[in-house]
């Protein structure tokens, strides 16, 4: 497996002034392996903690959380020496709530020590909600702070289409679709859409893209994706009291139907019938703090900066992972076969929640939005903020097909006159005026080399 997140590793580990780097994500996405394998690569010793299930850790760190008291007693722990030759591993963070605030003490007191830390459902912690551990519990009443300005973080996402390429031994196309050469894809284009199914089917998360590549078969993917998706409502009633358990096991089984309407706005109706915001907001909440799923806010100005134009009540949410999306829609893998109706199933929901996670996974620190003029009821899939060559807002249309009428898009080009406007869909590249026409299964690197770069 190949993540492009290890190039991010090794830009920290050489900048000056390195702080501790906190890794979040959801459960299942490839953040124990990222950081073992960063450590076997890149340093002479990995000393590697985990805090799951591990009884003694909580009582390490209740004392003094100075590195020249803890270095010795993690060294016993870790069975090596830790010093400015070993990466130190702080995995599962979140159980010992004292371990996450000692990030600071080793920023400030022993900065030379390169230390990584990550956890699944570690936005909880970062929010300071209270997991139902009995260490995390005990930890939290006391108050822990969070170490501010003390990290750098790195949010990993699912892997990438060009990930799963170089995963799946695709080097050569995923050399071309990396560099963006257009000559190239234009003549391998059907065989990318080709492939570019596959992994809509099978998703980015990384025990799933194992089993494809190394079976072959869709059906075990999709016993694999239902094992994970059992495995996070596990987790709700693990981490959240059972009042709130209950509300996010129905909020999370509303997205797809949400994502299947023609509007894709959320609408907690769709939960039950008489459900209301504030009843479960929390546990929508809840979601997008476990990097499970992704809320994207409406705006009603394409003025940057896009976060002061939300509307806070209207938004979308999609899920972590396009493969996890069609395990919950019970996908059926023929569809692989006929055609476009991938693409129409759903109403193109697959499509949005593929460019959704391309667009974030290229580094688009402030997500996406999206756009919608209520008098004309017009709107954009995906709105983002521009950068310093292109400050103006960069619309994103996106098409589940080849059909190309774009009536939304070419109004807002009319009328807001954007630098750059991009159409994402199954055709070849092409660029008309400001309107540049990107293949989906390039929009990520397009996305890494012209907008978030």
């Amino acid at each position: 497996m190949q993540r492009l997140a290890m190039d991010a590793l090794c830009k920290w580990m050489n900048v000056a002034g390195r702080k501790p780097l906190l890794i979040t994500g959801a459960r299942q996405v490839g953040k124990t392996w990222l950081m073992r394998e960063f450590g076997r690569t890149h340093f002479k010793r990995t000393a590697y903690i985990s805090f799951d299930n591990n009884e003694h850790m909580p009582a390490i760190f209740e004392g003094s959380l100075s590195p020249h008291r803890l270095i010795p007693i993690l060294q016993i722990e870790a069975g090596c020496v830790i010093d400015e030759h070993t990466l130190l591993i702080l995995d599962e963070v979140q159980e010992v709530p004292r371990a996450l605030q000692s990030l600071k003490y080793f920023c400030e007191e022993a900065p030379e020590i390169p230390v990584v830390a990550a956890g699944s459902s570690l936005g909880l912690a970062l929010k300071g909600r209270k997991s139902k551990t009995s260490s995390a519990r005990s930890e939290n009443a006391r108050g822990v702070s969070f170490p501010v300005g003390k990290v750098t973080f790195l949010d990993l996402y699912p892997l990438t289409f060009l990930e799963f390429l170089l995963s799946i031994g695709q080097n050569l196309l995923a050399e071309s679709v990396q560099a963006l050469d257009w000559p190239t894809l234009g003549a391998f284009h059907g065989q990318l859409n080709e492939l570019l199914r596959i992994y809509l089917y099978v998703g980015g998360m990384p025990e799933m893209v194992k089993r494809y590549t190394e079976e072959q078969d869709l059906l075990s993917v999709r016993d694999t994706q239902r094992d994970l998706l059992r495995a996070y409502e596990n987790d709700f009633s693990k981490y959240a009291p059972n009042d709130l358990a209950e509300r996010i096991r129905l909020v999370w089984r509303a997205i797809p139907a949400n994502l299947a309407k023609e509007n894709r706005k959320f609408m907690f109706s769709k939960v039950s019938k008489s459900a209301r915001a504030r009843e479960y907001e929390d546990a929508l909440q809840w979601l997008i703090d476990s990097s499970l799923a992704h809320r994207v806010r409406c705006v009603t100005s394409p003025e940057t900066p896009l976060t002061s134009h939300e509307e806070e009540s209207v938004f979308k949410v999609y899920l972590s992972d396009v493969g996890l999306l069609g395990a919950l829609n019970n996908l059926d893998a023929r569809t692989l076969l006929e055609g476009n109706s991938l693409f129409s199933s759903y109403k193109g929901s697959l499509a949005e929640q593929f460019a959704l996670q391309e667009i974030l996974a290229a580094g688009q620190v402030d997500g996406a939005h999206y756009y919608k003029n209520e008098k004309t009821r017009n709107e954009i899939d995906f709105l983002v903020d521009g950068n310093r060559l292109m400050p103006a807002a960069i619309p994103i249309e996106v098409k589940s097909g080849e059909n190309l009428q774009a009536k939304s898009l070419r109004a807002y080009i009319k009328k807001y006159r954007p630098e750059l406007a991009i159409r994402c869909s199954l055709r070849p590249h092409g660029v008309d005026g400001a309107l540049e026409e990107v293949p989906l299964y390039a929009l990520g690197s397009y996305f890494r080399k012209c907008v978030a770069g």
